[in-house]
């Protein structure tokens, strides 16, 4: 329940948040876009009521160990512990941006689009608020969170409105000349912010491979390289071949980066539902270890082992494989087959994903030195 409602969650954040940016972009810089407004406030309001359910499930879990009733379980979570005070910000954010998009005389207002774009900004800063890592670091941890989260919305929502919601493809080199280098640099925002946050929930990158969590990064991170090279395609390749006249309207090119995007959605989504590993060690002493990894380990598996990674013929075959995927990628790009495109991607990441987990190795001990 709480993995489907994260994803929800995240999608209806990228939508909101698109939106609002294309709402302050003038028209000579972007295609025709008409997203249905009950879609719209759809989105707005399924944000808080998907960010009760780990309140929810927080409450139903502990009230019997403090032996309260869940009315008084749920009061104590939204009074006394951080992610309630973040959820209750979030839901009057919410309803007043809900307010601005629904009520008409709001919504002609021609200072309102900032306004909303503002109070979504805000939105995800009290995500931020409540997430794990700002409970570990207020402030640092707050930022990170944050701007890595602002930066993947903003990117990915802006792919989802603009490939789903446009009407036409008017001004289509406008909208590239700005929208790609903005694309970049929300990927090496999100990417240095990530890394910033590995160093707080799994310092022990390789270990925590063991773990659900660490297996949910692998596949996050595997996603992403076809996606980044889908935008690289769309934002670089694409204008020179259409200016050739050898590719029709991209709409359709950008949702098959909105499709590979929802892997990138959906792995984000487990692992902030999961528990992040700050020692292995002890998480392991409380939590099986993922399937994944003990179908895939050859060695033999214990709580205290320790893991390396190194390169070997399989991992080395596995990549060269993955690069010449990524040219049938490219490929099927050029030929415009849109199915091949999705399932190329697939292939990719499970590729990848195998050469990385085929280099796990243990670690060497002192007595193996000896």
């Amino acid at each position: 329940m709480q993995y489907i409602s994260e994803f929800l969650l995240y999608i209806c954040f990228s939508i909101v948040m698109g939106n609002a940016v294309m709402q302050v972009v003038p028209q000579r810089y972007k295609p025709s876009i008409v997203v249905p407004k009950a879609l719209l406030l759809s989105a707005i309001l399924a944000i808080p009521i998907l960010s009760y359910v780990p309140l929810h499930l927080t409450a139903l879990e502990f009230k019997q160990s403090f032996q309260l009733s869940y009315a008084a379980m749920m009061k104590s979570i939204l009074l006394d512990l951080q992610i309630g005070e973040a959820w209750l910000w979030t839901a009057v954010g919410a309803a007043g941006l809900a307010m601005i998009v629904g009520i008409p005389v709001f919504a002609k207002d021609r200072h309102m689009p900032k306004i909303a774009l503002m109070l979504t900004l805000l939105l995800t800063f009290w995500l931020g608020y409540g997430s794990h890592v700002a409970s570990l670091d207020a402030f640092k941890g707050l930022i990170v969170h944050t701007g890595h989260f602002v930066a993947v919305a903003v990117w990915l929502g802006i792919l989802f409105v603009v490939s789903w919601f446009a009407t036409d493809d008017n001004h289509w080199a406008s909208f590239l000349k700005w929208f790609s280098p903005l694309a970049i640099t929300c990927v090496v925002v999100a990417l240095i912010a990530g890394i910033t946050l590995m160093s707080y929930t799994t310092p022990q990158a390789t270990n925590a491979l063991m773990l659900n969590y660490g297996q949910l990064m692998l596949i996050k991170h595997a996603s992403i390289l076809p996606l980044l090279w889908l935008a690289y395609s769309n934002g670089f390749v694409y204008p020179r071949l259409a200016r050739e006249g050898k590719l029709p309207s991209q709409l359709k090119l950008l949702r098959i980066e909105s499709i590979i995007a929802l892997f990138v959605l959906g792995s984000t989504a487990i692992m902030g539902q999961t528990a992040p590993p700050h020692n292995v060690l002890e998480t392991l002493r409380t939590e099986t270890p993922s399937w994944l990894f003990t179908t895939i380990y050859q060695g033999s598996f214990s709580p205290d082992l320790q893991l390396i990674w190194q390169w070997n013929l399989s991992s080395v075959l596995l990549i060269a494989a993955a690069l010449l995927v990524l040219y049938a990628i490219r490929a099927a790009f050029l030929q415009r087959s849109f199915i091949w495109i999705v399932i190329l991607s697939i292939i990719f990441i499970v590729f990848v994903y195998l050469a990385v987990m085929f280099g796990i190795e243990q670690a060497p001990t002192a007595l193996d030195s000896i």
